[in-house]
Formats: structure tokens, sequence, C-alpha cells
């Protein structure tokens, strides 16, 4: 598990990572980066997705050097746009360069693919592909297409994080992965319907939910100026709508709610994927953006993020679109993550006295 430890409780301490979409510059990325770690936050996943941004895996590479204790994660790689060996290769490496910060975020594709003219790998194959890269960067020999592989200088355990929100991919998750990066929104039903599939996937397995890091992947805008944090959280959203629309069953979704998405989702242009500017952007309501995001003032993010902490979560993964991020950033560390923060240390710590009393 990739977990820090209270020490007091001896509980797994809350994390808050910062999603970086690399529509910008390479050195405005990297400026970002390095805030994560100046800020105390916990890392920084990469989005990639090559035809709309810069690349990933070097810009992770060149934050490996310059930082020296934040996570370093995709935020997600597709599997269909590499072999598995060259994944292998990729994140074994990353994570030698890191001193062990790696984490690989994998899915089964989406803006990446898209617009190659590619479509979303099936889930088996997926399956497939997740435990051929894991054997390989631990150095074992697997047969893949027919042919036994290996990369014998790897001795690496990088954690491999799968990126999933339809009940089929949670499930799988839950059976086979190091953690989950799931992405429903910012609705606590959202959030149940999540842990609900994850745990089938677990159970299934003979596992314990406590064997998986769950990271929550939601967009996120924090500043003194509700209106200005609305306006700027518009562009990721736009990404998790479409994702939440495509995934959750119907049947968790209010009338009013989903007739807002279809009409976004008809506009969606995955040229635009991520932008402020996007035409999709302009279609989010304030209906699917409170859905979708926390977005506004310090003391309104607070309560939702304890809300949604209090439902087991491990970690959240926060995506930034704004031109500037880092004052929004800023805000969000400190006036948001120690209250965050404080009030889960309270809650485990009355959890574990409960359970040592018990």
């Amino acid at each position: 598990m990739i977990l820090t430890v209270n020490s007091q409780t001896g509980m797994p301490a809350m994390e808050f990572h910062i999603g970086i979409l690399p529509r910008q510059s390479v050195q405005d990325s990297l400026r970002t980066g390095r805030a994560v770690e100046e800020l105390g936050l916990a890392g920084v996943w990469m989005a990639d997705s090559h035809s709309v941004m810069r690349d990933a895996y070097a810009l992770l590479n060149l934050l490996a050097v310059q930082t020296s204790r934040i996570k370093l994660a995709s935020g997600v790689t597709p599997t269909g746009t590499r072999h598995p060996a060259v994944l292998a290769n990729s994140w074994a490496t990353l994570d030698e360069v890191s001193g062990g910060r790696a984490i690989l975020g994998l899915g089964i594709g989406d803006s990446a693919v898209m617009n190659l003219g590619m479509r979303p790998e099936k889930l088996a194959l997926f399956e497939e592909k997740l435990n051929v890269i894991r054997a390989l960067m631990r150095g074992e020999v697997v047969e893949y297409e027919g042919k036994s592989i290996r990369m014998p200088w790897s001795r690496r355990a990088v954690p491999i994080v799968m990126a999933c929100s339809g009940p089929k991919s949670l499930q799988l998750g839950g059976r086979i992965a190091d953690g989950i990066l799931f992405q429903v929104g910012a609705n606590p039903a959202f959030v149940r319907y999540a842990l609900h599939n994850i745990r089938k996937g677990v159970e299934a397995a003979g596992r314990q939910l406590s064997d998986l890091t769950l990271y929550m992947r939601m967009a996120c805008a924090i500043s003194e100026d509700r209106e200005q944090a609305r306006s700027e959280v518009r562009g990721y959203a736009s990404v998790a709508a479409g994702t939440v629309f495509k995934t959750i069953p119907r049947e968790y979704f209010d009338e009013d709610l989903w007739e807002d998405l279809e009409r976004f989702r008809a506009g969606y242009n995955y040229i635009e994927h991520g932008s402020n500017t996007s035409q999709q952007a302009r279609l989010i309501t304030d209906r699917i953006l409170d859905a979708i995001s926390v977005a506004g003032t310090p003391d309104d993010a607070i309560p939702r993020f304890s809300e949604l902490a209090g439902m087991g979560i491990d970690g959240f993964v926060c995506p930034v679109a704004m031109d500037d991020p880092i004052p929004y950033l800023q805000t969000f560390a400190e006036k948001v993550v120690p209250h965050v923060a404080a009030r889960q240390k309270s809650q485990d710590g009355v959890t574990h006295a409960a359970n040592l009393s018990s």
C-alpha cells in the first residue's frame, strides 16, 4: 500500500495529490510540480494524452531529479498506446531515478486513444497487460503474445493503480490492482456506488479492502473568490463529467442532472480535452459542477472533503487545469488540507480507541 501513517494512532494518514494536465509549456508544468512539493502535498499525477498535451514521461523524469519527496504518477497511461515491455521499462527506470517514488497509473484509455481513432482497451486484455508489466518490473519471465519475455535488470515493485469508474472495471481493480483511482464526481451516492463495486472485486479475489490504496480523483478549485474558483474548475470538470456520464449506471442520477449531462455530452470535443476554454467547459451547468467537483471557498470545501474522506478514501487526486494553478494550490494546501487532515485524524483516533477497547 502507498500510505503514510499517523504516528499517534497507527492509522493511515490522508494524502492529497495534484493532477497536472500539461497543456501548457514544459516549464509551467515543472513549476507546478515543484510547487506541489514545496507546499507539502503528497504527489503529482501527470496526465498522459499525447495528442493534446506534453509528454508525461519526460515531465515525470524531470520532476524526479527536481524534487526529493513527492510521489510521481501517471494520471493515467492507457495500456493500448505502448507495448507492455516498454511501459515496464519506463516505470522501473523512473522508480530508480526517483528513489522509489513512482506510481504507475493505468487505464483502458480515453482522450489518448480517442484522438488516434482507437478504442479503449477491453478489460480482459487490460488485465493481461497489467500482469505482464508487473512481472517484468520484478524481473520475472512472463509469456506475452506467444513469446517468453523478461527484463532481467529490474527488481522494482512499482505500485500499479488502476483508473476505473464503471462497475466491471471497479470490480477488476478490486481483484488485481495495488490501488484504485476512481473518478465518480463529488456526490457521496456516486462514491458509495464505486466502493460497493470495489468491494465485490476484493471479495471475489479473497482480498481485504485494506490491501488496496483508494484514491479519489476529483475536480477541485479553491479560492476566497467563490465564483472565480467555480469558473476555473470547469475545464477539468468537463473531463470528469464525461467519465461519470459514460460509466455510472443511469439509476444513480436524478432526472435533471441526467438531462444536463446528455446535453453536455453531445457537445464534447476530445481535441479540447481538459481545456477551460473548450466548448464542453461552457456546457457545464451549476448542477453538473456541484455533482462533479468541489469548487468554492475553503469554508465550502472543508466539509465536503471531510465527508468524502470519512467514507474510507485513502487519498485525493485533484487535477488542476487553470492557466496559473499555484495560487489555488496555495489556498488548498494552507486553508483546506490541514483542516480536513485534522478532522480525519480525530475520527481515526476515535475509531482506533474504540478498536482497542473492544
